[in-house]
């Protein structure tokens, strides 16, 4: 009998378990408003908190005597902001402002490669006496909150009710009574799992805007370090159009044929060179080992820079010269219009060879002077081992 009652007892401890993990697995899903269980929203939090953002210090010129410094991702860049924020920071009933709480002095507009023209992550930045000035709670008070991820007395992650998941973290800094509102509205992907990941991805760069001790050194970027902390999102935007250019390289570009992929600040330009596959000829090198500094025309080869990706920007009588070896693959070009003019135009360029057996290719984009944004990082990767 007692075998019998062990036995019984066993089997209803087991139910009652059963019953339990039950209901922790369907509990995310009673709130609609999530979406998604909340152990998977607390795992891609984590995993965004875990990721190693390599951070640059970006200065934006407010006027000709006084400029603003902020701490971003290095895939990240700013732009001034004109419009209002997606979040109403006091009463939209009222006009008046208090006495306390001036009106931001700047706005900038996070962006990278993929934002829209006006993106929806803004930095106000301004002046108060008030150390609390536009607190949480107003910001709570003056916004419709359907369900509050997270809130702290600087922070407050949530999400409206249209399903709009928005971030509003706040930084005060007493030595200069200056404050920062971080404030941004995820775009709706067709993932749920993306839009956690770019929200908390946001976060973390809120949470980094001052972190001026944290600057990664420019020399030691390479794509293989900045890869893991660069956002989800963002990521599978670059991969798109590198798996564009893959299918090109294996199965697309003819003789001289080429590709083009333009951005407002991402370009990708990949042709395939014949003449140099038949020649065994590598234009990089041939460029790096002469120290080329001369006339487009004046180049000592045959080439496809003039009528490919330098056509409308630079003429045959512009200069062209090289600045120095970025990797075994890529080199770093400069280019300046020659009219004479004392203002200095000159653009940087990474030009990439790529060696398939279909042949010679080399890919081209825009960089900066010192050839280490982001597009030359990828573009000298893709260049060794044709992915990203």
């Amino acid at each position: 009998m007692l075998k019998i009652y062990s036995t019984f007892l066993l089997f209803g401890l087991l139910f009652l378990l059963s019953c339990k993990k039950e209901a922790v697995k369907d509990d995310g899903y009673t709130d609609p408003a999530l979406g998604i269980p909340q152990t998977q929203i607390d795992s891609i939090r984590k995993a965004e908190d875990q990721k190693q953002v390599l951070l640059k210090k970006v200065s934006y010129q407010t006027d000709s005597a006084s400029s603003v410094e902020i701490m971003l991702p290095v895939s990240n860049y700013v732009k001034e902001y004109s419009f209002s924020p997606g979040i109403n920071l006091t009463d939209p009933q009222k006009t008046t402002e208090t006495k306390d709480e001036t009106t931001y002095t700047q706005g900038l507009n996070i962006q990278n490669d993929f934002s829209d023209s006006s993106s929806d992550e803004v930095v106000l930045i301004g002046q108060s006496n008030n150390p609390d000035v536009f607190p949480v709670s107003d910001i709570k008070e003056f916004n419709e909150t359907e369900k509050i991820l997270s809130e702290d007395k600087n922070s407050l992650l949530y999400i409206d009710a249209f399903g709009h998941k928005k971030l509003y973290y706040r930084q005060y800094v007493p030595a200069t009574k200056t404050y920062y509102l971080y404030i941004a509205e995820v775009p709706k992907y067709n993932s749920e799992k993306l839009q956690y990941a770019a929200l908390y991805s946001i976060y973390s760069k809120a949470k980094h805007l001052l972190s001026f001790d944290k600057e990664a050194l420019p020399e030691n970027l390479t794509w293989e370090k900045v890869k893991p902390g660069i956002s989800e999102v963002e990521l599978k935007n670059y991969n798109i159009y590198y798996n564009s250019l893959q299918k090109e390289l294996k199965y697309f570009l003819k003789n001289n044929d080429s590709t083009e992929i333009r951005k407002d600040h991402f370009d990708l330009y990949l042709y395939r060179d014949n003449p140099h596959t038949q020649k065994a000829m590598d234009q990089t090198a041939l460029i790096a080992d002469s120290n080329f500094s001369g006339h487009f025309e004046d180049l000592p080869f045959e080439n496809h820079l003039i009528s490919g990706y330098f056509s409308g920007k630079f003429s045959n009588d512009d200069l062209f010269a090289f600045v120095r070896r970025l990797s075994s693959n890529s080199i770093l070009v400069s280019a300046k219009n020659d009219s004479g003019y004392v203002n200095d135009t000159t653009e940087y360029f990474i030009i990439s060879s790529i060696k398939t057996p279909k042949g010679q290719f080399y890919l081209i984009s825009s960089t900066n002077k010192d050839g280490n944004d982001m597009t030359a990082l990828m573009n000298d990767y893709f260049s060794k081992h044709l992915k990203i």
